[in-house]
């Protein structure tokens, strides 16, 4: 977002200055609550303190009566004060911490809405995440109808861990859980099958098949069977126990996906982000260095030089800020996060850090040269009569001056004007010194 008014625009000037007018009185006069604020973080000059704040308005009023020609600007006036005394009330950093906050709630994503209605979505799913979580601490079955189907697979895989963990905190509810199964299972088992048929056997009276022997005979044959049925039983659980819960080739899959995605996301930032911020930058740098140009008159070389080092500086800055750093780490979580709301967070930052990084660069380079004022230097005469020789070693002496064409008057100093000093366009500096 280029500028901020266009989202907060204010209302017309004659409707809503009296009301705003009444609300910074209340703010003034301590009958409306504010967000409290250090009376010693406050400077005397600051215009958002109260005192001066009522002074203002009061200054205003009084030339607004005295100046009925000049009544709508001090209207104007009074309003935008008004407006920013509230505003400085809310957010201690004026516009700078609203146009931080707008960026937060700009690069919220959740799917595929965005800002507020990101928000909005949070909060309804972390609301229903909230019901679910108090389900599950309560015991109640209704936990379960937030999960449909999908997750069968991902349950079943987790039951075995579940149990363990049961058995570990509440052997009593584990026995709970886990006897009616167990009783099921054994009751269809072959395990009970030989041993009744055991039973039977042994039992049997009369009956001529089963003398005492072959009873014996019967009995270790379906011992050994119920034994069996035992051991295998309890391979099967050894074997459940050690056997990997994900299988490998979904765990490769998922690790090609997530590299997949990693290397789509840094794609994203490569054509859609990086550039443009790269832009942002190098803009603020042109913009800070302007003043200072035509008297450094740098080279490409020198002003490349220069932005590099800004860049870094200016990095090490926006490092240092946490919230600005977090902001970009939770961009950096996002699969695709949106560009726009990014720029926005880097514009911001470099209002905020920008100029710190180029004062920087501008006292380690160039400091002790801006500190120094340019002496004009005068045709002075030698006492002969003779011209002084050029005044440096790549000035080309002439005795008539060069056609106007040729004067690259926009890159001639001032001062050299005195000394028939001049730049041409082919790069040549020549001085006209007459015989």
């Amino acid at each position: 977002m280029d500028d901020l008014g266009a989202v907060i625009d204010a209302p017309e000037i004659d409707a809503g200055i009296e009301e705003v007018d009444e609300g910074i009185a209340q703010v003034e006069e301590g009958t409306e609550p504010v967000e409290p604020v250090d009376p010693a973080a406050k400077d005397a000059s600051d215009p958002y303190t109260t005192k001066f704040s009522r002074e203002m308005r009061a200054a205003l009023k009084s030339w607004e009566a005295s100046n009925p020609e000049a009544a709508r600007f001090a209207k104007q006036a009074r309003d935008n004060h008004a407006r920013l005394f509230a505003l400085t009330q809310l957010e201690p950093k004026g516009i700078d911490g609203v146009r931080e906050r707008y960026a937060l709630l700009e690069g919220l994503q959740h799917g595929e809405a965005k800002g507020p209605e990101a928000l909005a979505a949070m909060q309804d799913e972390y609301q229903s995440y909230k019901e679910s979580d108090e389900y599950l601490a309560s015991g109640d079955p209704r936990a379960l109808e937030a999960l449909d189907d999908s997750f069968n697979g991902g349950l079943a895989k987790l039951a075995p861990a579940y149990l363990d963990r049961v058995s570990r905190t509440d052997p009593a509810a584990f026995e709970a859980a886990v006897l009616p199964h167990f009783t099921k299972i054994l009751a269809s088992s072959d395990l009970v099958k030989e041993y009744n048929a055991l039973i039977d056997v042994l039992n049997s009276q009369g009956d001529p098949r089963f003398d005492d022997k072959t009873k014996m005979s019967f009995a270790i044959q379906q011992l050994s069977k119920m034994g069996q049925w035992l051991n295998g039983i309890s391979d099967k659980a050894v074997h459940i126990k050690s056997a990997p819960r994900v299988d490998d080739q979904r765990t490769q899959f998922e690790q090609e996906r997530t590299e997949f995605e990693k290397q789509k996301q840094e794609a994203h930032w490569e054509r859609s982000i990086y550039p443009e911020a790269g832009k942002l930058v190098e803009t603020k740098f042109n913009e800070l260095l302007a003043p200072y140009q035509k008297r450094l008159q740098l080279t490409q070389k020198q002003k490349d030089a220069a932005f590099s080092d800004f860049k870094t500086k200016n990095a090490a800055l926006c490092s240092a800020d946490k919230d600005y750093d977090n902001q970009i780490k939770r961009y950096r979580s996002q699969k695709n996060p949106d560009s726009r709301s990014v720029l926005n967070s880097v514009k911001v930052q470099l209002n905020k850090t920008a100029r710190d990084s180029f004062e920087q660069v501008k006292s380690e380079r160039w400091e002790a040269f801006l500190a120094g004022k340019p002496q004009p230097k005068p045709n002075v005469q030698a006492a002969n009569g003779k011209p002084q020789p050029p005044v440096a070693a790549n000035v080309e002496i002439r005795t008539v001056k060069p056609p106007m064409n040729e004067i690259d008057h926009r890159n001639t100093p001032v001062e050299w004007m005195s000394q028939k000093k001049y730049r041409l366009f082919s790069g040549k500096v020549v001085q006209v010194r007459t015989a």
